[in-house]
């Protein structure tokens, strides 16, 4: 009887091991858990030790204590799925970069250190240079504007700065060179792009100046004029040569060189003739040429107009300013300029600007 009371108890020992052993691997493990699991292992295996006389232990019977190597590994055996691994160690991130210092926005200008409304005071501070010429509405400057030489000049009305002018030629050659044609088309085209990068695409606008063919046509005029001229004193050169041939015959008709003394006698007269003839063919050839020269210019016009104007206007400018780029060559210097003229809106996200 003793023997089976024993069996039952390692059959009820071995059955709650094992059930704890199945709920430690589906079920967390959490730090108090593993203690308790612990002391009631050690509970357990308190009997396994006990007297062999198959007595049960009693309350009144301390039971014996399990020697220290026996519950270490016990504990071992049985806790070592139990206990959770120690996190690893968390590794430092690394200190974000301090942030740069703070830079503030620039200053909003209209046109190079200028805005719109500005006092005469202030703009005169505001450029360096000394200006060429001063007056209570106007001031001009010598600067440069993208590496090209040029005449500055504002204009106030009421104190107000409202109008700017860059000047890239000066037909006098007094304060900065004068321009060729093709220098002042290339510069114009350079401007053209810059300011095309700065406020969008402009809206162009070419007019052709037809080729001068005023000369041709007084020439054309005075050598038709002058044929005719030359018709009328054919006309009478013509009449007297045959009045005086007829005088001449009646004065020689009796000579026995009559011809030749008839001859002789009109050689001048014929010369004069010649001469006209010759003259008014001359005349009509040259009248015929300038014609010629005409219609070439005319064709050249159709084929390859000469450039009299080209302008560009940049609408998508307007909220800050009305702003023209020109170019004249109708003079014998062409004259190269940029004209802005003031609006009401604030400069409120304009840098400084060349142009």
């Amino acid at each position: 009887m003793g023997e089976m009371k024993w069996a039952w108890v390692l059959f009820v020992a071995a059955t709650l091991a094992l059930l704890i052993r199945l709920a430690m691997w589906f079920l967390p493990t959490p730090g108090w858990r593993v203690d308790r699991v612990a002391k009631a292992a050690e509970a357990i295996s308190a009997p396994l030790s006990g007297p062999s006389n198959g007595e049960m232990p009693t309350s009144e019977k301390p039971s014996e204590e399990p020697s220290p190597t026996k519950s270490k590994w016990w504990n071992a055996f049985w806790m070592r799925d139990m206990v959770p691994p120690s996190p690893p160690a968390p590794v430092a991130e690394p200190s974000p970069p301090s942030p740069a210092p703070a830079v503030p926005p620039p200053e909003p200008f209209h046109l190079r250190r200028v805005r719109w409304g500005m006092s005469a005071a202030d703009v005169r501070a505001a450029e360096a240079n000394v200006p060429l010429r001063e007056t209570e509405s106007s001031a001009t400057y010598a600067v440069e504007t993208l590496g090209f030489p040029c005449l500055l000049t504002y204009s106030f009305a009421e104190d107000k700065l409202v109008r700017a002018r860059l000047s890239f030629s000066d037909p006098l050659g007094v304060d900065i060179p004068p321009l060729s044609v093709a220098q002042a088309q290339r510069r114009f085209l350079v401007l053209r792009e810059q300011l095309s990068e700065r406020y969008g695409a402009p809206i162009k606008k070419t007019q052709a100046l037809p080729r001068d063919t005023s000369d041709l046509q007084r020439c054309a005029q005075k050598q038709g004029e002058l044929a005719k001229q030359y018709d009328a004193e054919i006309a009478e050169t013509e009449k007297r040569l045959k009045q005086e041939r007829a005088r001449l015959q009646e004065r020689f008709k009796h000579w026995p060189n009559a011809a030749e003394m008839v001859s002789r006698a009109l050689a001048p007269y014929e010369r004069d003739l010649q001469d006209l003839k010759q003259w008014k063919k001359e005349a009509l050839a040259s009248a015929e040429q300038s014609r010629k020269s005409i219609q070439e210019r005319q064709a050249a016009d159709q084929r390859a107009p000469l450039i009299a104007t080209m302008t560009a206007r940049w609408t998508s400018a307007r909220d800050l300013h009305d702003i023209e780029l020109r170019l004249e060559c109708r003079a014998a210097v062409p004259r190269l300029d940029v004209f802005y003229g003031a609006t009401r809106a604030a400069p409120d996200k304009c840098e400084m600007s060349e142009l």
